[in-house]
């Protein structure tokens, strides 16, 4: 039993990866618009630095399919935040009917002290941010 121990992936680092269709444009969105570190590139991707967590972008024509977060980010000040990526010309999602919420502009309120927003890249992937 003890060996089996050995085969969990808790002690390696996870890296998430997002499907783009040109992976120069998507390179400007998220080093420029979002402000991510490019670290590297290997054979299949372009990869990122996000907090000491890396985001890996590959090309594929499966991009922008996903229906649910693939990206989130934990902010301090979600208002701030939402308010310096719109000066960027980052378009929030707005037409989620999450019965669980309220939606003020571009920010849900999940309760009175955690707060929500989702946007998509440019080939249409969703990322969101909160502070929880």
């Amino acid at each position: 039993m003890g060996s089996r121990r050995n085969l969990l992936l808790e002690k390696y680092k996870a890296i998430t990866t997002i499907p783009v269709h040109d992976i120069e444009n998507a390179a400007d969105f998220y080093g420029t618009i979002l402000g991510l570190k490019k670290i590297g590139t290997n054979k299949v991707a372009l990869l990122f630095d996000c907090g000491g967590a890396t985001v890996g972008l590959y090309e594929s024509g499966t991009a922008g399919t996903g229906q649910a977060t693939c990206l989130w980010w934990t902010v301090d000040d979600v208002k701030a935040t939402v308010k310096k990526l719109k000066r960027k010309g980052v378009v929030f999602d707005t037409n989620y009917d999450l019965i669980y919420t309220k939606r003020q502009g571009d920010i849900y309120l999940l309760d009175d002290d955690m707060q929500a927003a989702w946007f998509r890249d440019i080939d249409g992937n969703i990322l969101g941010l909160g502070n929880f």
